[in-house]
């Protein structure tokens, strides 16, 4: 093998390496995306049970579900925001939308008078 046969040959490797790793990365971008919006609609039916609950509650238990209310609200823009983002940009929103869900989980349990560790995984 010559140095051009060898210099073809290692570029070659090296493209069908970075399309590996694209074809991967699209592929997980493409199998978060269900998920992302199956969280998001969970996170919609928590906020209508919530904007219920506030609109039956007392003021302090009004205040803590409105905090709940400001997470999920994130949690959702992040949500659909991943779906319409390269996957790189998933992967720190999807990050983004776990710690979100945390605290709309912790914000929640707050407001129906729950500890914070009734929700936790």
């Amino acid at each position: 093998m010559d140095n051009n046969d060898a210099v073809k040959k290692a570029l070659e490797q090296a493209r069908e390496m970075q399309k590996n790793i694209g074809d991967a990365v699209n592929k997980q971008h493409e199998a978060m995306k269900p998920l992302i919006e199956e969280s998001v609609r969970n996170a919609k039916d928590l906020q209508t049970t919530l904007t219920k609950h506030a609109q039956e509650s007392s003021a302090l238990t009004q205040e803590q579900t409105q905090r709940a209310l400001g997470h999920l609200q994130n949690f959702m823009r992040i949500g659909q925001d991943a779906m319409r983002s390269s996957a790189e940009q998933a992967r720190s929103q999807v990050q983004q939308m776990m710690d979100q869900s945390k605290q709309a989980a912790e914000s929640t349990a707050e407001a129906v008078g729950k500890k914070k560790e009734d929700v936790k995984p």
